[in-house]
C-alpha cells in the first residue's frame, strides 16, 4: 500500500504530489478548547499540511476547519518550523475533497473560518459613533452586535483594541447583529496574534 505523507517520516512524502493538492486556504483548528489561524497548504484524503501562526500549538488532538465545511477530526503528528502535519481521524469523503480542492463556488455562504471572540468595538458610519461587541472575527471580516441598527451595504470605520482603523461594509444585519466585510483584509499573522492574545488575557 502506498504511504500517505503524513505517515512514518517526520518529512512531507514529497514523492506523492500526484496524491496532494496545493490550496493555500485559510483554516481554523481548535486544541485544547483553544482557536488558532493557520494557513492550509496542502491536502489528501487522509490529512493536511499547514503553516502556523502561533507557537503553542503542539502535537496531539485537533479540530480542523476550512470554510464552512464541517469540523473535521484529527491528530498533529509533526510540527517543525512553523508547519505542521495532520492526519484525519477518518478518510475525508471524496466530495468534500473536491470542494476543499477546487475554487468555493458562489453558492458557498462563507470562505473563511471565523474565531469566536468577545471584545467592545466603536463604528463611525457617517457622522455617528456607534457602540458595538465583537462576536468573532477573521482577516476578511467580522460579525457585531450593535446598539443601533445598521444598513446593509453602509460604509463604516471600525475600531478594535490593539488593532488600527479598518474600513468594511456592512454585509447583512440581523436584529442587533451585523455582518462585515473589510475593506483590505488583515494580514494574517496580524489577525492570528491579536487573537492569541485576546485567547491568553481570557485566561
Amino acid at each position: 500500500m502506498a504511504k500517505v505523507f503524513l505517515e512514518a517520516s517526520a518529512e512531507p512524502d514529497r514523492r506523492s504530489q500526484d496524491r496532494q493538492k496545493m490550496i493555500l486556504r485559510v483554516g481554523l483548528m481548535e486544541q485544547s478548547d483553544r482557536p488558532y489561524f493557520c494557513l492550509v497548504r496542502n491536502i489528501s484524503a487522509t490529512g493536511i499540511q499547514v503553516k502556523l501562526y502561533s507557537s503553542a500549538v503542539r502535537a496531539g488532538d485537533v479540530v480542523v476547519r476550512v470554510a464552512d465545511e464541517d469540523p473535521i477530526a484529527g491528530q498533529i503528528v509533526w510540527v517543525r518550523n512553523g508547519n505542521a502535519g495532520i492526519r484525519f481521524a477518518n478518510s475525508m469523503d471524496p466530495a468534500t475533497l473536491l470542494r476543499l480542492q477546487q475554487k468555493l463556488g458562489p453558492a458557498r455562504r462563507r470562505s473563511m473560518p471565523r474565531v469566536k471572540a468577545t471584545s467592545y468595538a466603536v463604528l463611525r458610519v457617517g457622522g455617528r459613533m456607534i457602540s458595538a461587541v465583537l462576536r468573532d472575527v477573521s482577516n476578511m471580516g467580522a460579525r457585531i452586535s450593535t446598539s443601533r441598527p445598521l444598513q446593509v451595504g453602509t460604509r463604516a470605520t471600525v475600531r478594535l483594541p490593539d488593532l488600527p482603523e479598518l474600513k468594511a461594509y456592512v454585509r447583512w444585519t440581523d436584529r442587533d447583529e451585523a455582518g462585515l466585510l473589510f475593506e483590505v483584509p488583515l494580514p494574517m499573522q496580524v489577525i492570528a496574534e491579536w487573537v492569541d492574545g485576546r485567547m491568553r488575557t481570557a485566561v
